[in-house]
């Protein structure tokens, strides 16, 4: 018994993993259709295209089913303690302890055979804006679940524009100072590399992540693009 049990598992791999080469070899790109933009506190706009998650289930939905795949997700939400600088007056700040909300996604990717793998991410509630506490939260599982999905895929998206922010400043050397700062991108720098190489993000939605604090600079963008995810073998 045990040894049709291990013969079992193995065929349902192989099963899976012919489906998965199967799903890759009619690969969809995603379009981003949606565009978000905002003003920033320099007085200019900011914009950017992203696809939404309709637009990641619309484009690889018909291609999962077709090969025998299909997906779900699981959620977790926990308090978590942190450190917060808060700023007392200019120049003079404070670090004090706070408890944030982290959610956790993860997201499942089965064949019909039984066989399943599974990418895991998680993050803070979306405090942007002016939400309430459950829009803030369904947000941000809208966002994990959105960069889940196309983690364990490994599905490209594509602009149907051009990406970026478009800021409303006419003086170049105000546009410039508007920019995120080297020192802040070389200090997170490490973190982004590993969440690229290890495929819970990418490039383009870590882009995202800095432009809504401050416009990225061209240097900060192809540096973040030139970071290539680690090849990871299917089991």
């Amino acid at each position: 018994m045990k040894l049709y049990e291990q013969g079992q598992e193995i065929l349902a791999k192989q099963q899976f993993n012919h489906a998965f080469a199967a799903f890759q070899k009619e690969l969809p790109v995603v379009k981003k259709s949606k565009t978000a933009s905002f003003p920033t506190s320099k007085g200019g706009t900011m914009s950017y295209s992203y696809a939404s998650m309709d637009d990641v289930v619309q484009a690889v939905q018909p291609v999962l089913h077709k090969v025998g795949l299909s997906y779900w997700f699981e959620q977790l939400q926990e308090q978590v303690q942190t450190q917060k600088e808060f700023e007392l007056q200019p120049g003079i700040t404070e670090t004090r302890p706070v408890t944030v909300t982290v959610i956790t996604i993860t997201c499942h990717l089965g064949h019909v055979s039984g066989h399943s793998i599974s990418n895991t991410v998680s993050g803070p509630m979306d405090s942007s804006g002016k939400k309430n506490p459950i829009q803030q939260m369904s947000s941000a599982v809208t966002y994990l679940r959105r960069i889940a999905l196309v983690g364990i895929l490994g599905v490209a998206c594509t602009d149907e524009d051009v990406d970026g922010y478009s800021p409303d400043i006419p003086e170049p050397t105000v546009q410039a100072s508007t920019h995120y700062t080297d020192e802040d991108f070389q200090r997170n720098l490490p973190t982004w590399r590993d969440l690229i190489e290890n495929r819970k993000s990418n490039a383009d939605e870590i882009i995202t992540l800095i432009n809504s604090k401050a416009p990225a600079t061209p240097k900060q963008v192809k540096q973040l693009k030139a970071i290539k995810a680690i090849k990871q073998e299917v089991h």
